[in-house]
């Protein structure tokens, strides 16, 4: 059992990540980083998909580039309230049936296609929805509830996606809380000591079993990203359908 001494540093640790984590995500604009991600998607294991992600806060956009041999040649752009509120893509090979690779396509961003392609909708991407997600689970510990479930500080740990280390969380996450893990499972962050934000994210069923990984590095900010970089007819003008 951790003494109360261990446990109050631990809630002070937790504390001072999710400060730092917002306090340094409020001032960046934009970003651009290298994602790496592993997502089970209705009960089957996805292959591994390195991925070009740009993000933008006002108005809300991101943009995907496929750039490893999964997906490769696909590109994803969404800007909320814009371009017809749709999620623009050029397909990679094999994405939907009778298209070829490289054809534009505009679908709703809770069409079955896209709902298929990827555990979480599109406007759960991004490092920004992490720090939130993590600050709602600290509040409601800190106010002594434990539906969200239980957070620990694991301190610095040396994983083999970073050269450094990073400062670990661990959060047990309860029957019930997410619809995609109806029997709870745990949960990872790992947040950045130079940045100060979450850069790397694994959860595990109930069984101890990989369901997602994403892990953001070659982050750059700030960064300048306008319209441009966010308009599909701008991106893809030969490719206009």
């Amino acid at each position: 059992m951790l003494s109360t001494a261990t446990a109050t540093d631990g809630s002070s640790k937790l504390r001072d990540l999710y400060n730092q984590a917002a306090l340094r995500f409020a001032a960046i604009d934009s970003y651009v980083a290298r994602l790496r991600r592993r997502e089970q998607v209705k009960g089957r294991d996805q292959p591994e998909e390195l991925i070009l992600f740009k993000f933008r806060k006002q108005p809300w956009s991101v943009y995907f580039k496929w750039l490893g041999p999964e997906g490769q040649g696909r590109e994803v752009v969404y800007v909320k309230g814009q371009h017809g509120g749709m999620i623009h893509s050029l397909l990679a090979a094999g994405d939907m049936p009778l298209a070829p690779a490289g054809k534009r396509m505009a679908l709703a961003p809770d069409n079955i296609f896209v709902r298929s392609a990827s555990r979480h909708a599109i406007t759960e991407a991004g490092i920004g929805v992490m720090i939130e997600k993590f600050g709602q689970a600290l509040e409601s510990q800190e106010r002594g509830e434990n539906k969200r479930g239980l957070l620990t500080y694991l301190g610095p740990t040396k994983r083999p996606d970073y050269e450094t280390p990073l400062e670990a969380v661990e959060h047990r996450l309860p029957p019930g809380l997410e619809p995609l893990l109806p029997r709870g499972g745990r949960r990872w962050a790992f947040f950045d000591p130079a940045s100060h934000l979450p850069v790397l994210l694994i959860t595990q069923d109930d069984r101890g079993h990989e369901v997602e990984y994403y892990c953001y590095d070659r982050l750059q900010y700030p960064v300048r990203l306008d319209d441009l970089d966010f308009d599909p007819d701008r991106l893809w003008p030969a490719k206009k359908q």
